[in-house]
Protein backbone atom coordinates (compact mmCIF):
# COMPACT_ATOMS: atom_id res chain seq x y z
CA UNK A 1 0.00 0.00 0.00
CA UNK A 2 2.43 2.61 1.05
CA UNK A 3 4.85 1.54 -2.09
CA UNK A 4 1.58 1.80 -4.25
CA UNK A 5 1.12 5.29 -2.59
CA UNK A 6 4.80 6.22 -3.35
CA UNK A 7 5.19 5.27 -6.87
CA UNK A 8 1.58 7.24 -7.52
CA UNK A 9 3.61 10.26 -5.87
CA UNK A 10 6.08 9.92 -7.79
CA UNK A 11 4.50 9.82 -11.08
CA UNK A 12 2.98 13.20 -10.73
CA UNK A 13 4.02 16.13 -12.94
CA UNK A 14 4.64 18.24 -9.60
CA UNK A 15 7.51 15.85 -8.10
CA UNK A 16 9.10 15.72 -12.07
CA UNK A 17 9.03 19.64 -11.65
CA UNK A 18 10.03 19.33 -8.15
CA UNK A 19 13.52 17.29 -9.22
CA UNK A 20 13.89 19.77 -12.17
CA UNK A 21 14.01 22.24 -10.29
CA UNK A 22 16.50 20.49 -7.66
CA UNK A 23 18.97 20.06 -10.80
CA UNK A 24 18.36 23.57 -11.07
CA UNK A 25 19.19 24.76 -7.73
CA UNK A 26 22.27 22.41 -7.20
CA UNK A 27 23.55 23.49 -10.59
CA UNK A 28 23.32 26.70 -9.66
CA UNK A 29 25.09 26.66 -6.21
CA UNK A 30 27.54 24.75 -8.20
CA UNK A 31 28.19 27.54 -10.33
CA UNK A 32 28.48 29.63 -7.41
CA UNK A 33 30.76 27.51 -5.60
CA UNK A 34 33.15 27.10 -8.21
CA UNK A 35 33.41 31.14 -8.96
CA UNK A 36 33.89 31.64 -5.27
CA UNK A 37 36.53 28.80 -5.52
CA UNK A 38 38.18 30.22 -8.57
CA UNK A 39 38.42 33.88 -7.05
CA UNK A 40 39.46 32.83 -3.44
CA UNK A 41 41.44 29.97 -3.27
CA UNK A 42 42.28 28.97 -6.90
CA UNK A 43 43.30 32.32 -6.97
CA UNK A 44 45.89 32.00 -3.65
CA UNK A 45 46.88 28.78 -5.62
CA UNK A 46 47.85 30.63 -8.87
CA UNK A 47 49.67 32.96 -6.56
CA UNK A 48 52.02 30.57 -4.84
CA UNK A 49 52.94 28.98 -8.16
CA UNK A 50 53.73 32.09 -9.09
CA UNK A 51 55.59 33.02 -6.55
CA UNK A 52 57.34 29.19 -6.06
CA UNK A 53 58.51 29.72 -9.89
CA UNK A 54 59.82 32.90 -9.46
CA UNK A 55 61.90 31.77 -6.81
CA UNK A 56 63.47 28.82 -8.92
CA UNK A 57 64.03 31.59 -11.67
CA UNK A 58 65.68 33.65 -8.74
CA UNK A 59 68.00 30.81 -8.32
CA UNK A 60 68.43 29.69 -11.56
CA UNK A 61 69.94 33.10 -12.31
CA UNK A 62 72.03 33.31 -9.33
CA UNK A 63 73.57 30.34 -10.34
CA UNK A 64 74.35 31.45 -13.47
CA UNK A 65 76.14 34.69 -12.65
CA UNK A 66 79.98 34.50 -13.24
CA UNK A 67 80.59 35.70 -9.84
CA UNK A 68 78.91 32.91 -8.24
CA UNK A 69 80.68 30.13 -6.86
CA UNK A 70 79.74 26.73 -5.43
CA UNK A 71 80.69 27.79 -1.57
CA UNK A 72 78.82 31.49 -2.28
CA UNK A 73 75.72 29.34 -3.61
CA UNK A 74 75.97 26.79 -0.69
CA UNK A 75 75.79 30.08 1.42
CA UNK A 76 72.91 31.53 0.03
CA UNK A 77 70.89 28.59 0.06
CA UNK A 78 71.68 28.45 4.09
CA UNK A 79 70.55 32.02 4.07
CA UNK A 80 67.55 31.70 2.43
CA UNK A 81 66.12 28.66 4.79
CA UNK A 82 67.14 30.74 7.85
CA UNK A 83 65.00 33.52 6.67
CA UNK A 84 62.10 31.92 5.65
CA UNK A 85 59.89 29.16 7.79
CA UNK A 86 58.05 28.49 4.56
CA UNK A 87 60.77 28.05 1.83
CA UNK A 88 62.11 24.06 1.19
CA UNK A 89 65.20 23.93 -0.73
CA UNK A 90 67.34 20.74 -1.36
CA UNK A 91 70.52 20.83 -3.11
CA UNK A 92 72.21 17.46 -4.39
CA UNK A 93 75.75 17.74 -3.54
CA UNK A 94 78.78 15.17 -4.25
CA UNK A 95 79.08 15.31 0.09
CA UNK A 96 75.14 14.94 0.20
CA UNK A 97 71.61 17.19 0.33
CA UNK A 98 72.02 20.03 1.62
CA UNK A 99 69.08 22.11 2.69
CA UNK A 100 66.11 21.37 4.70
CA UNK A 101 65.53 18.38 3.30
CA UNK A 102 67.13 14.83 4.17
CA UNK A 103 66.21 13.78 0.33
CA UNK A 104 65.04 14.65 -2.76
CA UNK A 105 61.63 13.09 -3.82
CA UNK A 106 62.13 11.47 -6.90
CA UNK A 107 59.84 11.51 -10.27
CA UNK A 108 59.49 15.75 -9.32
CA UNK A 109 58.49 17.92 -12.09
CA UNK A 110 60.92 20.14 -13.77
CA UNK A 111 61.05 23.90 -13.90
CA UNK A 112 58.58 25.37 -14.76
CA UNK A 113 56.00 22.48 -14.21
CA UNK A 114 54.86 22.75 -10.41
CA UNK A 115 53.91 19.80 -8.29
CA UNK A 116 52.26 19.36 -4.60
CA UNK A 117 54.84 16.59 -2.49
CA UNK A 118 54.46 15.74 1.23
CA UNK A 119 57.09 15.90 3.12
CA UNK A 120 57.67 15.23 7.35
CA UNK A 121 58.84 17.95 9.64
CA UNK A 122 59.29 18.10 13.42
CA UNK A 123 58.47 21.15 15.00
CA UNK A 124 60.16 22.63 18.40
CA UNK A 125 58.44 19.94 20.83
CA UNK A 126 59.61 16.99 18.65
CA UNK A 127 56.82 16.18 17.16
CA UNK A 128 56.75 15.02 13.73
CA UNK A 129 53.58 15.83 10.95
CA UNK A 130 53.26 15.53 7.43
CA UNK A 131 52.75 18.76 5.07
CA UNK A 132 52.46 19.42 1.55
CA UNK A 133 55.00 21.29 -0.52
CA UNK A 134 54.69 22.57 -3.68
CA UNK A 135 57.75 22.92 -5.70
CA UNK A 136 59.66 21.56 -8.75
CA UNK A 137 63.11 20.63 -9.67
CA UNK A 138 65.68 22.89 -11.11
CA UNK A 139 69.12 22.34 -13.15
CA UNK A 140 72.20 24.50 -11.56
CA UNK A 141 75.98 23.85 -12.56
CA UNK A 142 76.10 23.22 -8.77
CA UNK A 143 73.56 20.26 -9.01
CA UNK A 144 69.97 19.60 -8.86
CA UNK A 145 67.99 22.00 -6.38
CA UNK A 146 64.27 21.42 -5.64
CA UNK A 147 62.81 24.41 -4.75
CA UNK A 148 59.03 24.75 -2.96
CA UNK A 149 57.15 26.33 -0.43
CA UNK A 150 55.12 25.27 2.33
CA UNK A 151 51.31 24.61 0.62
CA UNK A 152 49.76 23.29 3.99
CA UNK A 153 47.65 26.14 4.57
CA UNK A 154 46.33 26.01 1.27
CA UNK A 155 45.34 22.79 1.65
CA UNK A 156 43.48 22.78 4.53
CA UNK A 157 41.61 26.15 3.21
CA UNK A 158 40.70 24.07 0.12
CA UNK A 159 39.76 20.75 2.37
CA UNK A 160 37.40 23.00 4.67
CA UNK A 161 35.65 24.47 1.18
CA UNK A 162 35.05 21.27 -0.23
CA UNK A 163 33.41 20.17 3.17
CA UNK A 164 31.54 23.30 3.49
CA UNK A 165 30.26 23.28 -0.43
CA UNK A 166 29.40 19.55 0.07
CA UNK A 167 27.00 20.59 3.15
CA UNK A 168 25.79 23.26 1.32
CA UNK A 169 24.64 21.12 -1.70
CA UNK A 170 23.66 18.65 0.40
CA UNK A 171 20.93 21.01 2.53
CA UNK A 172 19.96 22.82 -0.97
CA UNK A 173 18.86 19.14 -1.80
CA UNK A 174 17.43 18.16 1.12
CA UNK A 175 15.68 21.72 1.48
CA UNK A 176 14.63 21.73 -2.48
CA UNK A 177 13.32 18.04 -2.25
CA UNK A 178 11.51 18.74 0.88
CA UNK A 179 9.76 22.29 -0.08
CA UNK A 180 8.85 20.14 -3.36
CA UNK A 181 7.62 17.35 -1.36
CA UNK A 182 5.69 19.65 0.78
CA UNK A 183 4.56 21.46 -2.63
CA UNK A 184 3.68 18.39 -4.15
CA UNK A 185 1.58 17.09 -1.41
CA UNK A 186 -0.76 20.15 -1.12
CA UNK A 187 -1.36 20.19 -5.13
CA UNK A 188 -2.25 16.28 -5.17
CA UNK A 189 -4.70 16.88 -1.94
CA UNK A 190 -6.30 18.91 -4.28
CA UNK A 191 -5.89 17.23 -7.52
CA UNK A 192 -7.40 14.15 -5.58
CA UNK A 193 -10.23 16.16 -4.39
CA UNK A 194 -11.16 16.68 -8.09
CA UNK A 195 -10.51 12.75 -8.72
CA UNK A 196 -12.81 11.89 -5.98
CA UNK A 197 -15.53 14.33 -6.48
CA UNK A 198 -15.51 12.89 -10.30
CA UNK A 199 -15.73 9.57 -8.86
CA UNK A 200 -18.64 10.71 -6.45
CA UNK A 201 -20.76 12.19 -9.32
CA UNK A 202 -20.16 8.91 -11.07
CA UNK A 203 -21.47 7.22 -8.59
CA UNK A 204 -24.54 9.24 -8.44
CA UNK A 205 -23.59 11.30 -5.36
CA UNK A 206 -24.75 14.41 -7.17
CA UNK A 207 -24.50 16.52 -4.01
CA UNK A 208 -21.33 16.60 -3.33
CA UNK A 209 -18.99 19.60 -3.75
CA UNK A 210 -15.55 20.79 -3.81
CA UNK A 211 -13.94 23.08 -0.85
CA UNK A 212 -12.74 26.06 -1.22
CA UNK A 213 -9.78 27.44 0.78
CA UNK A 214 -9.18 31.18 1.38
CA UNK A 215 -6.24 31.63 -1.05
CA UNK A 216 -8.47 32.06 -4.23
CA UNK A 217 -6.07 30.21 -6.29
CA UNK A 218 -6.31 28.85 -9.84
CA UNK A 219 -7.24 25.37 -8.13
CA UNK A 220 -10.37 27.60 -6.01
CA UNK A 221 -11.42 29.23 -9.63
CA UNK A 222 -11.71 25.45 -11.41
CA UNK A 223 -13.49 24.38 -8.06
CA UNK A 224 -15.78 26.85 -7.67
CA UNK A 225 -16.92 26.58 -11.79
CA UNK A 226 -17.07 22.55 -10.99
CA UNK A 227 -19.54 23.40 -8.39
CA UNK A 228 -21.47 26.13 -10.33
CA UNK A 229 -21.70 23.14 -13.18
CA UNK A 230 -22.70 20.47 -10.61
CA UNK A 231 -25.36 22.94 -9.05
CA UNK A 232 -27.11 23.29 -12.99
CA UNK A 233 -26.86 19.88 -13.37
CA UNK A 234 -28.62 18.96 -10.09
CA UNK A 235 -31.13 21.43 -10.39
CA UNK A 236 -31.69 20.01 -14.45
CA UNK A 237 -32.02 16.98 -12.92
CA UNK A 238 -34.21 17.79 -10.10
CA UNK A 239 -36.44 19.24 -12.30
CA UNK A 240 -36.64 16.26 -14.71
CA UNK A 241 -37.48 14.70 -11.36
CA UNK A 242 -39.86 16.85 -10.04
CA UNK A 243 -41.17 16.34 -13.63
CA UNK A 244 -41.62 12.72 -13.16
CA UNK A 245 -43.17 13.32 -9.60
CA UNK A 246 -46.24 15.25 -10.78
CA UNK A 247 -46.90 13.42 -13.44
CA UNK A 248 -46.80 10.08 -11.64
CA UNK A 249 -49.00 12.29 -9.02
CA UNK A 250 -51.49 13.64 -11.08
CA UNK A 251 -52.28 10.07 -13.15
CA UNK A 252 -52.23 8.59 -9.77
CA UNK A 253 -55.37 9.60 -8.50
CA UNK A 254 -57.53 9.35 -12.29
CA UNK A 255 -55.87 5.69 -13.14
CA UNK A 256 -56.96 4.72 -8.74
CA UNK A 257 -60.82 5.90 -9.91
CA UNK A 258 -60.96 4.17 -13.72
CA UNK A 259 -59.71 0.81 -11.72
CA UNK A 260 -62.20 1.05 -9.13
CA UNK A 261 -64.94 1.98 -12.22
CA UNK A 262 -63.81 -1.13 -13.60
CA UNK A 263 -63.93 -2.83 -10.70
CA UNK A 264 -67.22 -2.22 -9.95
CA UNK A 265 -68.16 -3.43 -13.47
CA UNK A 266 -67.04 -6.22 -12.68
CA UNK A 267 -69.87 -7.51 -10.69
CA UNK A 268 -72.37 -7.26 -13.88
CA UNK A 269 -70.36 -9.82 -16.02
CA UNK A 270 -70.78 -13.17 -16.28
CA UNK A 271 -67.62 -15.76 -14.30
CA UNK A 272 -65.53 -16.58 -17.15
CA UNK A 273 -66.96 -14.37 -19.45
CA UNK A 274 -65.09 -12.47 -22.45
CA UNK A 275 -66.07 -8.99 -20.87
CA UNK A 276 -64.40 -10.39 -17.29
CA UNK A 277 -61.23 -11.44 -18.53
CA UNK A 278 -60.66 -8.23 -20.10
CA UNK A 279 -61.30 -6.28 -17.33
CA UNK A 280 -59.82 -8.57 -14.72
CA UNK A 281 -56.57 -7.87 -17.12
CA UNK A 282 -57.12 -4.07 -17.35
CA UNK A 283 -57.12 -4.15 -13.57
CA UNK A 284 -54.05 -6.08 -13.77
CA UNK A 285 -52.07 -2.91 -15.90
CA UNK A 286 -53.34 -0.34 -14.11
CA UNK A 287 -52.13 -1.80 -10.73
CA UNK A 288 -48.79 -2.30 -12.27
CA UNK A 289 -49.12 1.36 -13.59
CA UNK A 290 -49.89 2.55 -10.36
CA UNK A 291 -47.60 0.71 -8.35
CA UNK A 292 -44.77 2.27 -11.02
CA UNK A 293 -46.06 5.57 -10.03
CA UNK A 294 -46.16 4.99 -5.75
CA UNK A 295 -41.97 3.49 -6.48
CA UNK A 296 -41.18 6.93 -8.10
CA UNK A 297 -42.97 9.11 -5.58
CA UNK A 298 -41.34 7.00 -2.60
CA UNK A 299 -37.85 7.15 -4.46
CA UNK A 300 -38.29 11.21 -4.58
CA UNK A 301 -39.24 10.56 -1.21
CA UNK A 302 -36.85 8.68 0.07
CA UNK A 303 -33.89 10.89 -1.95
CA UNK A 304 -34.77 14.06 -0.61
CA UNK A 305 -35.12 12.87 3.24
CA UNK A 306 -38.79 13.89 3.57
CA UNK A 307 -40.10 10.75 5.00
CA UNK A 308 -41.08 11.07 9.02
CA UNK A 309 -39.20 8.00 9.88
CA UNK A 310 -38.29 6.84 13.42
CA UNK A 311 -34.81 5.27 13.69
CA UNK A 312 -33.68 3.00 16.62
CA UNK A 313 -32.20 -0.07 17.11
CA UNK A 314 -32.11 -2.72 14.90
CA UNK A 315 -30.81 -6.17 15.45
CA UNK A 316 -29.25 -6.83 11.55
CA UNK A 317 -28.50 -10.89 11.70
CA UNK A 318 -32.58 -11.08 13.42
CA UNK A 319 -33.71 -9.02 10.04
CA UNK A 320 -31.18 -10.56 7.80
CA UNK A 321 -33.26 -14.51 8.97
CA UNK A 322 -36.15 -12.43 8.39
CA UNK A 323 -35.52 -11.77 4.87
CA UNK A 324 -34.21 -15.32 4.15
CA UNK A 325 -37.41 -17.04 5.95
CA UNK A 326 -39.35 -15.00 3.75
CA UNK A 327 -37.67 -14.94 0.29
CA UNK A 328 -37.06 -18.96 0.81
CA UNK A 329 -40.13 -20.39 -0.75
CA UNK A 330 -39.26 -18.19 -4.01
CA UNK A 331 -36.29 -19.77 -4.35
CA UNK A 332 -37.12 -23.48 -3.35
CA UNK A 333 -39.97 -22.94 -6.35
CA UNK A 334 -36.90 -22.44 -8.88
CA UNK A 335 -35.07 -25.13 -7.23
CA UNK A 336 -32.12 -22.75 -5.92
CA UNK A 337 -29.93 -23.36 -2.75
CA UNK A 338 -30.57 -19.88 -0.32
CA UNK A 339 -27.65 -19.59 1.87
CA UNK A 340 -27.33 -17.24 5.51
CA UNK A 341 -23.83 -16.66 6.40
CA UNK A 342 -22.83 -14.57 9.43
CA UNK A 343 -19.11 -13.84 10.15
CA UNK A 344 -18.89 -12.02 14.10
CA UNK A 345 -16.64 -10.48 15.96
CA UNK A 346 -17.79 -12.15 18.98
CA UNK A 347 -19.65 -14.23 20.19
CA UNK A 348 -22.46 -11.46 20.70
CA UNK A 349 -26.23 -12.77 19.76
CA UNK A 350 -27.39 -9.11 18.26
CA UNK A 351 -25.30 -6.68 16.12
CA UNK A 352 -27.16 -3.83 16.39
CA UNK A 353 -27.70 -0.54 14.31
CA UNK A 354 -29.64 2.57 14.53
CA UNK A 355 -31.30 2.77 11.63
CA UNK A 356 -35.26 2.11 10.24
CA UNK A 357 -36.06 -1.76 10.31
CA UNK A 358 -38.97 -1.47 7.43
CA UNK A 359 -36.59 0.38 5.31
CA UNK A 360 -33.61 -2.01 5.70
CA UNK A 361 -36.06 -4.84 5.46
CA UNK A 362 -37.22 -3.72 1.98
CA UNK A 363 -34.04 -2.78 0.81
CA UNK A 364 -32.42 -6.25 1.56
CA UNK A 365 -35.54 -8.26 0.48
CA UNK A 366 -35.45 -6.74 -2.65
CA UNK A 367 -31.53 -7.32 -3.26
CA UNK A 368 -32.62 -11.13 -2.47
CA UNK A 369 -35.73 -11.25 -4.76
CA UNK A 370 -33.68 -10.01 -7.16
CA UNK A 371 -31.23 -12.52 -7.20
CA UNK A 372 -33.55 -15.05 -7.29
CA UNK A 373 -35.71 -13.54 -10.24
CA UNK A 374 -32.12 -13.11 -12.53
CA UNK A 375 -30.53 -16.73 -11.31
CA UNK A 376 -31.07 -20.05 -13.29
CA UNK A 377 -32.70 -22.62 -11.93
CA UNK A 378 -30.25 -25.00 -9.32
CA UNK A 379 -29.25 -21.91 -8.81
CA UNK A 380 -27.27 -20.68 -5.74
CA UNK A 381 -27.89 -17.45 -3.62
CA UNK A 382 -26.17 -16.26 -0.35
CA UNK A 383 -26.43 -13.54 1.82
CA UNK A 384 -23.53 -12.97 4.32
CA UNK A 385 -23.34 -10.73 7.47
CA UNK A 386 -19.83 -9.47 7.87
CA UNK A 387 -19.77 -7.90 11.49
CA UNK A 388 -16.66 -5.01 11.52
CA UNK A 389 -14.99 -2.62 14.25
CA UNK A 390 -16.96 0.31 12.63
CA UNK A 391 -19.32 -0.72 10.24
CA UNK A 392 -21.76 -4.09 9.24
CA UNK A 393 -21.76 -5.30 5.89
CA UNK A 394 -24.32 -7.06 3.97
CA UNK A 395 -23.51 -9.34 1.09
CA UNK A 396 -25.77 -10.57 -1.24
CA UNK A 397 -23.67 -12.63 -3.95
CA UNK A 398 -25.42 -15.46 -6.84
CA UNK A 399 -24.32 -17.89 -9.73
CA UNK A 400 -26.72 -16.15 -12.00
CA UNK A 401 -25.36 -14.13 -15.83
CA UNK A 402 -24.59 -11.46 -13.86
CA UNK A 403 -24.72 -7.70 -14.78
CA UNK A 404 -22.15 -5.91 -17.01
CA UNK A 405 -19.41 -3.90 -15.25
CA UNK A 406 -20.32 -0.88 -17.55
CA UNK A 407 -23.99 -1.16 -16.42
CA UNK A 408 -22.78 -0.87 -13.08
CA UNK A 409 -23.94 3.00 -12.43
CA UNK A 410 -26.75 3.35 -14.54
CA UNK A 411 -28.79 0.26 -12.84
CA UNK A 412 -29.25 3.04 -10.24
CA UNK A 413 -30.86 5.30 -12.32
CA UNK A 414 -34.51 5.97 -12.37
CA UNK A 415 -36.70 3.15 -14.52
CA UNK A 416 -33.75 1.98 -16.05
CA UNK A 417 -33.65 -1.78 -17.57
CA UNK A 418 -30.62 -3.62 -18.09
CA UNK A 419 -33.45 -5.79 -20.57
CA UNK A 420 -33.71 -3.18 -23.44
CA UNK A 421 -36.96 -4.71 -24.69
CA UNK A 422 -38.31 -4.15 -21.66
CA UNK A 423 -39.89 -7.55 -21.89
CA UNK A 424 -39.31 -8.63 -18.27
CA UNK A 425 -40.84 -7.78 -14.88
CA UNK A 426 -39.85 -4.71 -12.70
CA UNK A 427 -40.10 -1.44 -12.99
CA UNK A 428 -36.60 -0.36 -12.87
CA UNK A 429 -36.81 0.92 -9.31
CA UNK A 430 -35.57 -1.44 -7.37
CA UNK A 431 -31.50 -0.67 -7.09
CA UNK A 432 -32.53 3.22 -6.95
CA UNK A 433 -35.13 2.42 -4.12
CA UNK A 434 -32.38 0.03 -2.46
CA UNK A 435 -29.64 2.75 -2.78
CA UNK A 436 -31.83 5.32 -1.55
CA UNK A 437 -32.36 3.61 1.33
CA UNK A 438 -28.63 2.88 1.87
CA UNK A 439 -27.48 6.22 1.59
CA UNK A 440 -30.65 7.40 3.94
CA UNK A 441 -28.55 5.40 6.73
CA UNK A 442 -25.19 6.91 5.87
CA UNK A 443 -24.07 3.64 4.08
CA UNK A 444 -22.77 2.66 0.53
CA UNK A 445 -23.48 0.24 -1.73
CA UNK A 446 -21.35 -1.61 -4.30
CA UNK A 447 -21.75 -3.87 -7.47
CA UNK A 448 -18.86 -6.44 -8.61
CA UNK A 449 -19.19 -9.43 -10.56
CA UNK A 450 -18.65 -13.14 -8.71
CA UNK A 451 -17.66 -14.87 -12.07
CA UNK A 452 -20.15 -15.86 -12.63
CA UNK A 453 -22.73 -13.82 -11.13
CA UNK A 454 -23.69 -10.69 -9.39
CA UNK A 455 -22.06 -9.50 -5.91
CA UNK A 456 -24.03 -6.20 -4.40
CA UNK A 457 -22.01 -5.09 -1.22
CA UNK A 458 -24.08 -2.93 1.55
CA UNK A 459 -21.88 -1.29 4.25
CA UNK A 460 -23.40 0.32 7.14
CA UNK A 461 -22.01 2.41 9.49
CA UNK A 462 -22.44 1.60 13.29
CA UNK A 463 -23.58 5.18 14.09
Amino acid sequence: MWLERFRAFTRTSIWRFTLTFTAIVLLICVSMLTLVYQFTIGEQKRQLVQQTQMMAQGFIDLADTQSMSEKDFHQLIHKRIDKSTSLVLALKTQRGILGNLAFQPKGLSKFPEMQRFPIAIVDHLGEASVVIVLGGQVETKFGKLVVGLLDDDDQTQEEKFYSASAIALILALITTLISGFILNRRMLNRVQQIGQLTADVKAGRLKTRLPLSRRHDEFDTIALQINQMLDEIDDLMGSIAQVTDNIAHDLRTPLSGIRISIEETLSKCAIGSDDECWRLKLIDDLDKVIETFNAMLELSRLEKGVLKLSFGDVVVNSLCKDVIDLALPLAEAKGQTLEFKWQALSESKQLLLNGEANLLFRALFNLVENAIKYTQANGVISLTLIEKTQSINVIISDNGPGIDEDKYESVYQRLYRIDSSRHAEGFGLGLPIVKAIVELHKGSIELSSAQPGLVVSISLLRQ
